[in-house]
């Protein structure tokens, strides 16, 4: 018998207008546990798929 797996993958990219941050996108069956290893890292989640982490060493240019 083999034991059931989370099947989540997590793609780690940097963000589009922020370089700072960093997005986590999670597909896959059984997110759960990817989000809250995620969220207990210091990721936010900014919709049902995604989170994200900055890091702000300074002031951005806007």
């Amino acid at each position: 018998m083999t034991s059931p797996s989370a099947d989540a993958y997590v793609r780690l990219d940097t963000h589009p207008t922020h370089t700072s941050a960093v997005t986590a996108t999670i597909t896959g069956p059984g997110q759960e546990p990817a989000r809250a290893l995620l969220a207990a890292r210091g990721f936010e989640a900014l919709d049902e798929d995604t989170l994200v982490m900055a890091r702000i060493d300074h002031e951005e240019s806007q």
